[in-house]
């Protein structure tokens, strides 16, 4: 008696059929607005306040405590951004897009919560525009479309 056998799946072919998987589905697009809105409360959570507490303007906690009612709309805002990152299908697009998303709600939360002090935005404003392009070049490259991907 004879057994037979398929041999067995190499890594490139199981990543191939995984993305194939993920963009039947549609993942990618839920998980980059997923990603950009958890980067979003990351920005307000700890980013924010860690640069307003090295200015001197106050602590770490109180920051944080002065910031935790943007969160929703951080997350929304940069949920948006995120997907808009990863439609761009460009990892160099992809981060100027979160960077601008980073640079204007940073100004803008900072500046609602501390009024409009020049240096602490533009410090804000310079750590969310760092903060966004990384991530949304992160994003972008990690879950772009891929074109032709059903045709192996």
């Amino acid at each position: 008696m004879r057994a037979t056998a398929e041999p067995p799946i190499g890594r490139h072919n199981m990543f191939k059929r995984l993305n194939r998987f993920i963009l039947g589905i549609r993942l990618r697009s839920a998980g980059a607005a997923f990603m950009g809105g958890c980067a979003g409360l990351s920005l307000m959570a700890t980013i924010l306040p860690t640069v307003i507490s090295a200015l001197g303007v106050t602590d770490d906690f109180s920051a944080r405590i002065d910031l935790a009612g943007f969160a929703v709309y951080a997350f929304m805002l940069w949920a948006v951004g995120g997907w808009a990152a990863q439609q761009t299908g460009s990892t160099l697009a992809g981060g100027v897009v979160l960077g601008l998303v980073g640079v204007s709600s940073a100004a803008v939360f900072t500046g609602i919560a501390y009024g409009a002090g020049t240096e602490l935005l533009m410090y804000n404003g310079a750590a969310g525009l760092a903060y966004g392009a990384l991530g949304g070049a992160i994003i972008s490259a990690a879950l772009a479309e891929i074109k032709g991907a059903e045709a192996d």
